[in-house]
């Protein structure tokens, strides 16, 4: 019997992997898939008229949005905090977005749609913006089941954590996108997707600015590690290609490694053009997930040939998961790691960027231009009741401020979830802008 039961199983495993080799057509033989080859006839040509960084700061303040990576947690929550940085007037003056993996989806949905902010018809009156509501379901979606859906429906693509990044490009793209490519995107705010590329580990960013490409006497730019690759190589400065897909850019910021990913995009090997060569790119949150040094990057090479920007304010909307330490020492098995692989992403990222951190601190010091970073994180909210989709959960503002640790990274998200991070959303960043005022007016911001 045991002989016979030991037949079944090798024909089932049998069974199953020709269904998976049948289903999954030649996911399993062929080469990594190309996601984007560049095409000089019908793309943005090698030589682009776009502005560059290096004229970024024409006025005198720079004001950026980060907002960071977290899934459908981030989504959420970047959307209810644009929200109340639209209706403070403030967002109208912002000169980038800045963005990494699941803040990507409200920093081009804000960009491509622009909605408006609400405008009470009475003093102290509260009310929602139509658009803005739309804006806010939109990040509640389930991405995570539109991935699946068509990661199963197309052969080649059901084993393939590379395919699987085009299964979230279409999702995107259905939901959200609409198909949109860079040269739909408006020229302000600019837009910032920032990846990371695994050939190099540079930050690789996505964007319809033209980052240059060359070294500097500023000693942070001269360490390649360190600078911000783009579109453009040596001797060729260019932004993002105009038919490059927004919901491909957004899906490989959150590329998160093995389960999405990586990209393979097919570019020239020099201005000229020259043999192929291919990059790799992955979650942006590897190298760092806010977001807040690609504006810093830019802000501070504006410095180098261009005028001066005589302040920068940069607002961090913090949605990343951290595990606290002394969580950490009584988990005693791995469903941590299981349960939250983004934590292993934080972990890679921290030292990188302290490392990054005291480069950048050397060259602000070097630099006229005062920067100020207000960080808002989501757990710093403080909610004194559950919303009515949590059901009868009981407890107060500590008990909701611990159950805020405990919400996923993922591409989906209950609505109880959701609720609770548009209330810290709202909660954070109204109680910060009433609580730094004075100190925003001070470095020029006035609103």
């Amino acid at each position: 019997m045991r002989g016979d039961t030991g037949i079944v199983k090798k024909l089932v495993f049998c069974t199953a992997l020709a269904l998976m080799l049948l289903t999954g057509g030649c996911a399993f033989v062929a080469p990594d898939r190309i996601h984007y080859t560049w095409d000089g006839g019908s793309g943005t040509p090698l030589e682009t008229s776009a502005q560059p960084a290096t004229l970024s700061a024409r006025s005198s303040d720079v004001i950026g949005v980060a907002l960071s990576g977290g899934g459908s947690r981030a989504s959420v929550y970047g959307a209810a905090a644009l929200e109340v940085l639209a209706e403070e007037g403030i967002l109208d003056k912002t000169t980038y977005i800045s963005s990494v993996s699941g803040g990507g989806f409200p920093a081009a949905y804000y960009a491509l749609n622009k909605p408006t902010p609400c405008t009470p018809r009475q003093a102290n009156t509260p009310c929602e913006s139509e658009s803005f509501a739309a804006f806010k379901e939109a990040m509640r979606h389930n991405y995570l089941s539109d991935m699946t859906f068509h990661q199963l429906g197309k052969p080649g693509r059901i084993s393939s954590p590379t395919r699987r990044l085009s299964s979230l490009q279409d999702a995107l793209d259905e939901e959200i996108i609409n198909g949109a490519v860079f040269r739909d995107l408006p020229p302000s705010p600019i837009l910032l997707i920032n990846a990371a590329r695994y050939d190099d580990g540079r930050r690789f960013v996505f964007s319809n600015l033209a980052i240059p490409e060359e070294e500097s006497d500023i000693n942070q730019f001269s360490h390649e590690t360190l600078r911000s690759a783009s579109f453009s190589q040596p001797g060729c400065m260019r932004a993002t290609p105009g038919d490059f897909s927004v919901a491909l850019a957004i899906a490989i910021s959150a590329g998160f490694p093995p389960l999405l990913g990586p990209a393979s995009l097919e570019m020239p090997g020099s201005c000229e053009g020259g043999a192929t060569q291919y990059w790799h790119l992955g979650d942006g949150g590897i190298l760092d997930n806010t977001g807040v040094e690609t504006i810093e990057d830019f802000a501070l090479r504006a410095n180098i040939d261009g005028p001066e920007a005589k302040h920068v304010i940069i607002f961090s909307m913090d949605a990343g998961r951290s595990t606290p330490t002394e969580k950490m020492k009584q988990t005693r098995n791995l469903k941590l790691w299981t349960s939250d692989p983004g934590r292993v992403v934080e972990i890679v990222g921290m030292r990188a960027k302290a490392y990054r951190e005291v480069a950048l601190d050397a060259l602000s010091d070097k630099s006229k231009s005062l920067i100020t970073i207000v960080k808002m994180r989501y757990t710093d909210a403080r909610i004194e009741e559950w919303p009515a989709s949590c059901g009868n959960r009981v407890g107060g503002a500590a008990v909701i401020s611990e159950h805020l640790l405990t919400i996923p990274t993922n591409l989906k998200i209950t609505d109880c979830d959701a609720d609770l991070m548009e209330m810290a959303a709202r909660d954070v960043v109204s109680r910060t802008l009433r609580e730094r005022r004075a100190e925003l007016e001070r470095a020029g911001l006035r609103w």
